[in-house]
């Protein structure tokens, strides 16, 4: 019988850790919370923040080896610049222009 009820007892107390854990995240897959939405467009910027940066690397990389692939990555690197100004906009109008000043700071700097 102590087997049977020490494995009741793990088994409850690893689904009270699972619902703490998820309870950060929405139910029914959508934000809900002002937070949630600011965290979520946080996440995204450093994601397009930290993908630009790789970009950069790759394009540094491709002017020491002249490719066809250059104007391509140029282009690519525009285009999430601008994904990044919108995001940034976003975040202003969610309070969070100075987490996002962090992020980009952050990610530039590594």
């Amino acid at each position: 019988m102590s087997l049977s009820f020490s494995k009741e007892t793990v088994r409850q107390s690893s689904d009270a850790k699972t619902q703490a854990y998820f309870s950060s995240f929405p139910v029914n897959s959508t934000l809900e919370t002002a937070e949630q939405i600011r965290r979520f467009e946080l996440l995204r910027l450093a994601f397009f923040v930290l993908k630009l940066r790789k970009l950069e690397q790759r394009t540094l990389i491709a002017q020491v080896e002249p490719n066809s692939q250059d104007t391509d990555l140029q282009f690519r690197c525009n285009l999430l610049r601008h994904v990044i100004f919108q995001q940034v906009l976003t975040l202003i109008r969610l309070d969070a222009r100075e987490q996002a000043m962090q992020i980009i700071d952050t990610c530039n700097k590594s």
